[in-house]
Parts: C-alpha cells; sequence; structure tokens
C-alpha cells in the first residue's frame, strides 16, 4: 500500500500531531500525537470523515462533494481550531493542511500542535491587556475574560466578585447567569455558612464544592444555583499585593466534579489578571477622586464643579431656563482656627459641608470652591427660589454643633448670581457671586446678598485702583510724608513718623484708609513696607547730613510683614546703607499682630528687637488689648488712639480709659504716645493724665519732606505751645 511507502514509523514518532485523509477525505493515518490531541485511539478514527476530527469544517465550509468536509480549502492554510474530545474536555490546535499527488492517489496531510497553553498563557492574557489598554470599564474587562475562559474550556462557567471593605462580595461579571440570579446571590457576606464563594472570602484559601445540593456550608441561593443546572464550584480568593482578598474567581460546572489540570493553569492566569484588572480599575479611581474631589469633606473640588456646571448652562440654555450660582463663605472661620486650632477647623468644615449635601437636590452641584469656601448652582431656578432656599440654608448651617467639648455656633454669609442675567459662563457667575458675598459681609455677616450692576461698577474700581497702585510702586508715584511727635514737657522734638501718601495723575489723591487695605488684599503690602522703610532711613540719613537733629524715625509695618522670615535681615541691611544705628528707627505694629497664629511672627518680632529696633503698638486699645500679650512683647512704647483722644474732652469714660491706659504704660515701664490732637483743650487733659509725646494736628500735620525742614527751622525751641 501507499501508506506503507511513506514510512508510517517515521510520522508515528512526529513532534506533531499527524493525520492522512485520502481523496475522499477519509482519515488513513493517525499518529500517537493525535490520539493524545483529539483524546480517540487510532482505531476509532480510522476510515472515518475528517470532519469527525474537525466538525467545523462540516458546518462552516461549502463543498463540491456531499461527503466531503472541505478541507481542500484549507491547503497551504495555518488555521487555529477547537479540538472537542469525547471527554467533553477542548483543546486548541494550530493546524496545517498540505496536498500530496502520487501517481494517481491525492493524499491530504494534517499536521497540529497543541497550543492549549499558549491560549492560556499568552493569548488570554493579551485580550484582557488589550482591553485594560483601552480603558475599558472593569465590567467590560471582566466580562471578556470570563467569555475568553469559556471559549478554551466550554465546560466551566465563570463568575468574578469584588470585595467590599464589609466583606461583602459585589458581582462584577457573570456571562450567562440571569439578572435575577445576580440579584438573589449579590451582596453576600464573606463567612463559613454561605456559598462556596463567601467561604473562599471567608478563609482567603480556595473553596472547592463538588457536590453544591448535599453541601451543607452552601446556605445562601443554593436551589436558584441547583435550578440554573450548576452541580459543582470551585471558588479562588483573589489576593492584592498586601494579601487582602479582593474578589472571587468561580468556576461552576454542570456535573459533580473536580478541576483538572487545564482548570488550575486557567485559574492561575484568570486569577492574575482579574487582580490586574480589579487594582487599575481601584487606581484608576482613586486618580479620579484625587483629581475631582475634596480629600477634607468628600465634595466635588473646583475642576467637577466646571464640568458639571459647564453641562447645567448648556441645558438651561437649550431649555431656556435659568440657574443659580450661590457662593458661601463661612463667617469668622478664621477665629475657630486661631483659637482651636486646624483640626476643629477641619471638623468644622465636614459638619458644614455634610448640611450642604443635605439641603440640595439632586440635580444641583454642590463642590468646596476653597478654604472655607463653598459653590452651590441651583439648577432651574429663579431668583424668588434661589432666595428661599438661601435663607433655608443659612437657618440650617446656623444650627450649633459641637467640636469636640466646644460648642460652636457657625454661620455663613452667601452671595448669589443668576443665569443669564449675571453671565453666561461658570467664571462670570462664580465672581458675581463672589463680589455679592462680600456686600453680605459688609452688611452684617449671616445674610445673603444678590449680585447688581453696582457691586460690578465696584469691583472695576477697585481693579483699577489695584494697577495704579502696582504701577505707582513700580513708577515710584508713592510718597512718605512726616509727622512730628513732640515733648511738652521739655517743648523737644521727639522723633518723626512716616505716613505714606499717594497723588496719582488720573485718580487724584487717594487716602491710606483706601490703598493700605487695597495693598493687603492684593499681596503688594511687601512691596510697599519695603520701599516705606528703604525710604523713611533714607530720608532721615539725608536730615542729619544737613544738620536737623531728628532723634528717630517710626514707620508702620503691616501683620504680614512679620510672616516673612527675611524681614530682619532686611531691615539690618538698610540701616547698614544708610549708616544708621538700629536705635534711629522704631517699629509700628498694630494690636492685631498679638493674635497671629502664624508660628513665625513672635521669632521675626523677637529678631527685630535683638537688632536694637525699637518697637511700639500703633492704636493701642482698639484692637485685642491683653496685658498678657504685653507683657511677653519686647515693645519699647504703646500708642493712644486717636479715637480716644478724640472724645477726651466730653466723655468721663474715654478720660477713664485714656487715664487707665497711662498707668499701664507706666507700670511697665512703657513710654505712652498719643496721636490725633488737634486742640489745646486736649494736650492740656493728656498732660494732666501724664502723656509727655504727643503727635497731631495742633503741632504739625504730616508734611512731604521740604515742608518739614522749613517747619523744623521755625519751631527750634517749640515755645509757643506751652
Amino acid at each position: 500500500m501507499l501508506i506503507d511507502q511513506l514510512y508510517p514509523q517515521i510520522l508515528d514518532q512526529a513532534e506533531n500531531a499527524v493525520v492522512i485523509a485520502d481523496e475522499y477525505e477519509n482519515i488513513v493515518f493517525f499518529n500517537g500525537n493525535a490520539e493524545r490531541l483529539w483524546g480517540r485511539s487510532r482505531d476509532s478514527v480510522q476510515g472515518a470523515s475528517i470532519s469527525l476530527l474537525m466538525p467545523p469544517l462540516k458546518n462552516d465550509q461549502q463543498t463540491q462533494h456531499p461527503n466531503q468536509s472541505g478541507i481542500s480549502l484549507l491547503v497551504g492554510h495555518h488555521i487555529e481550531l477547537p479540538i472537542e474530545r469525547p471527554n467533553q474536555t477542548r483543546a486548541w490546535a494550530e493546524i496545517s493542511v498540505s496536498c500530496v499527488k502520487i501517481t494517481d492517489q491525492t493524499l491530504y496531510l494534517i499536521t497540529a500542535k497543541n497550543i492549549t497553553l499558549q491560549k492560556i498563557h499568552k493569548t488570554l492574557p493579551y485580550h484582557v491587556f488589550q482591553a485594560m489598554a483601552k480603558t475599558e470599564s472593569l465590567q467590560e474587562i471582566l466580562n471578556l475574560l470570563c467569555q475568553e475562559i469559556s471559549l478554551i474550556a466550554p465546560e466551566i462557567f465563570t463568575t468574578i466578585a469584588q470585595v467590599d471593605d464589609n466583606k461583602c462580595l459585589h458581582t462584577l461579571a457573570a456571562p450567562g447567569f440571569s439578572p435575577e440570579y445576580i440579584a438573589q446571590t449579590d451582596n453576600i457576606k464573606a463567612s463559613p455558612q454561605s456559598t462556596s464563594l463567601g467561604q473562599a472570602a471567608f478563609s482567603g484559601q480556595p473553596m472547592l464544592i463538588r457536590d453544591i445540593e448535599n453541601d451543607p456550608g452552601w446556605t445562601i441561593g443554593k436551589n436558584e444555583t441547583l435550578a440554573l443546572g450548576y452541580k459543582a464550584c470551585w471558588a479562588i480568593p483573589l489576593k492584592s499585593r498586601d494579601g487582602n482578598v479582593i474578589g472571587i474567581l468561580a468556576f461552576y460546572y454542570r456535573v459533580c466534579r473536580r478541576p483538572n489540570r487545564l482548570h488550575a493553569q486557567l485559574a492561575e492566569v484568570a486569577s492574575s489578571l482579574s487582580v490586574q484588572a480589579i487594582e487599575q480599575a481601584s487606581t484608576r479611581e482613586r486618580v479620579h477622586h484625587l483629581a475631582f474631589f475634596d480629600s477634607l469633606t468628600g465634595l466635588p473640588n473646583r475642576s467637577l464643579l466646571y464640568i458639571h456646571a459647564n453641562q447645567a448652562i448648556a441645558q438651561a440654555t437649550r431649555d431656556n431656563t435659568q440657574l443659580a450660582v450661590l457662593f458661601i463663605d463661612v463667617d469668622r472661620f478664621k477665629q475657630v482656627n486661631d483659637s482651636l486650632g486646624h483640626p476643629a477647623g477641619d471638623a468644622l468644615l465636614r459638619i458644614l459641608a455634610g448640611r450642604l449635601h443635605e439641603a440640595i437636590r439632586e440635580a444641583d452641584i454642590l463642590c468646596r470652591y476653597s478654604g472655607d469656601e463653598f459653590v452651590i448652582v441651583l439648577t432651574q431656578c429663579d431668583s424668588v427660589h434661589a432666595s428661599e432656599f438661601a435663607g433655608r440654608l443659612i437657618a440650617e448651617l446656623s444650627e450649633p454643633c459641637q467640636i469636640g467639648e466646644i460648642p460652636l455656633s457657625p454661620a455663613a454669609s452667601i452671595g448669589i448670581s443668576l443665569f443669564p442675567e449675571n453671565g453666561r459662563d461658570m467664571d462670570s457667575l462664580i465672581h458675581a457671586a463672589d463680589m455679592a458675598m462680600y456686600q453680605a459681609k459688609q452688611k452684617g455677616r449671616t445674610c445673603f446678598s444678590f449680585f447688581s450692576g453696582q457691586l460690578n461698577q465696584i469691583a472695576k474700581e477697585r481693579f483699577a485702583l489695584e494697577s495704579a497702585l502696582r504701577e505707582a510702586l513700580e513708577s515710584n508715584q508713592l510718597k512718605l510724608y512726616y509727622q512730628p511727635q513732640v515733648n511738652i514737657e521739655t517743648h523737644r522734638l521727639h522723633g518723626i513718623e512716616a505716613l505714606a501718601r499717594w497723588s496719582d495723575p488720573q485718580l487724584g489723591h487717594i487716602s491710606p484708609a483706601r490703598f493700605i487695605p487695597l495693598a493687603e488684599k492684593s499681596g503688594l503690602m511687601p512691596h510697599l513696607s519695603q520701599w516705606a522703610l528703604n525710604e523713611a532711613c533714607r530720608q532721615l540719613a539725608q536730615w542729619r547730613e544737613r544738620g536737623f537733629t531728628i532723634p528717630s524715625i517710626s514707620v508702620n509695618l503691616s501683620p504680614s510683614d512679620f510672616h516673612n522670615l527675611s524681614l530682619p535681615r532686611y531691615i539690618e541691611a538698610i540701616l547698614r546703607s544708610h549708616s544708621l544705628s538700629p536705635g534711629d528707627l522704631l517699629i509700628e505694629i498694630t494690636e492685631s499682630v498679638l493674635m497671629d497664629s502664624n508660628p513665625n511672627t513672635m521669632r521675626i518680632i523677637n529678631e527685630i528687637r535683638a537688632l536694637g529696633v525699637h518697637l511700639s503698638i500703633d492704636d493701642f486699645g482698639t484692637g485685642y488689648s491683653s496685658l498678657a500679650y504685653l507683657r511677653n512683647l519686647p515693645v519699647n512704647e504703646i500708642k493712644l488712639d486717636q479715637s480716644f483722644v478724640h472724645n477726651l474732652g466730653r466723655d468721663r469714660s474715654t478720660r477713664a480709659l485714656t487715664n487707665a491706659i497711662m498707668h499701664i504704660g507706666d507700670s511697665m515701664d512703657l513710654l505712652v504716645v498719643a496721636e490725633g490732637v488737634e486742640h489745646s483743650t486736649q494736650r492740656n487733659l493728656l498732660k494732666a493724665q501724664g502723656y509727655q509725646i504727643v503727635q497731631g494736628n495742633l503741632f504739625s500735620p504730616a508734611l512731604p519732606p521740604e515742608d518739614l525742614e522749613s517747619w523744623l527751622n521755625e519751631n527750634l525751641t517749640f515755645t509757643q505751645w506751652q
């Protein structure tokens, strides 16, 4: 026979499976590796149609001969086909077909290679990783994994569940299982008495139940599982890198059985892929949460606000409806932080965030905007409803609460802007609501205010003023005026206070009461303070060179200046550059510095005093007057605020206060200076109470340098002050 001439003994030892079919596509040779691949004996296939081994050919290929499977169409091709074995298992083979013609016979040589392990270890991960790279949802990725497992081993029905922090299971993928079954068995608790999944989650070990019907530990959904035809289940815990169970991979079977070696290999690869997919999704979720949610309150942050708000604005535009933007600022929040500490402030913000969340509708948008500021977007809301909501919200936010053992009565101010009247984009609406909130603060706090055109004009003027101030600092338009301080006992000059003045070419004269707070809010105060220090020291040095005897010069600094760690070195360098001694300079600070929570403030004050520079507390009696603070501060003098001097002649209680402040200064060995003296009656009353150093328009207003020189020349003895 021809087969004998093809050396069957050699083909039988071939590394791959070898099958030979005749021209009628009937099997005439079947080697040992073919027996192992197809799970069939040589005798059982001898003379049978090749379609017995490759059913897809019979189903899918069109042939001219009714007894042919269509193998002739595969000549010269490499294909992958599933091999269905008699024992109900499946293998995958890579098959090549060649056609051999010998004399008057045509033979088909079929070689096949078992690629089942390649499918498990290469193809399966490739498909899953490809889905992960496309950032498909976790459910889509895991459903794909389950389906790929079924392609390799159709006797397996796979589910994958996630285990939450409370040890409850939630189905992520279960292709082929009905939604009703998933709902009945979902959210089960890890327990030794539940299902194989719950038991595996509880123990952290694989759990095989070969006979679900007779297993005493399977107590949840047993009948429903059996009704679907599943009789056995193998549950494998999915563990994170730190060893925690984060999910369960489950193989269900329709017969009572154990998993075989192929199933074990599938479980090993699928478990690793499932863990990677779950951890990738968890990482993506954490990154998303960090990017779009506030870590303290859990509320959406500014980025997510803009995404949702822009969608709401687009919807309102299409529907021709209104919406309202509420800008909410917690009243006196800094006092909570300063007096109780930042942990208490954080706790208060979390409480208020919870109240805000409870107050809004599902369609509304809430975010923590920054610090102690929140923003709410009320969809489909006009001014009437916005007003009603804001009133209720203020009442709810003002409900007393307790931080630790300390009772608090929080409050908030709210500004409201409306779409489309006050703006057609989120930036404009928030800006308008922010301005309205500041108006609410000025009206007395714990109230709400709507944006108006007048507020917009005020904001424009403030912006123009800020721009002009910035330019004035850059082009040296600001000037220092100087007001003398005199000793009404000795009639001599005690010192001079430098006071900033600004006259703009377009805006005219601008009061310090306007531009000093503006410099604070706009961040220009450090530049203004450094300019004033340098200019005052330069002027003092120049006057002394010209023969004027001026004991010292005082300069006002802002509380924010004492957050700058380089301030002492800057002062020291200025004094050195103008050949002045530290005692020639006096720094005036306000009482608010005493309450500053910044840890650097006292350090900087002490460093400045250590240089030998004198310190004075300005506007004493109007702020946080505290003898405890005063006792610990390295100050040389205190300045009685001019509001006391103004009422001195007509108010007994004011005279009592000024007398008490004088005694405080004496008892603490501090010089007390009275400012704002405009009438001789005030001077005489102060002198009677023991005040020696005074300043005010009675003696001289603040003057430009050249006018002060004239004043000094005319008042060398100061006899007219008697």
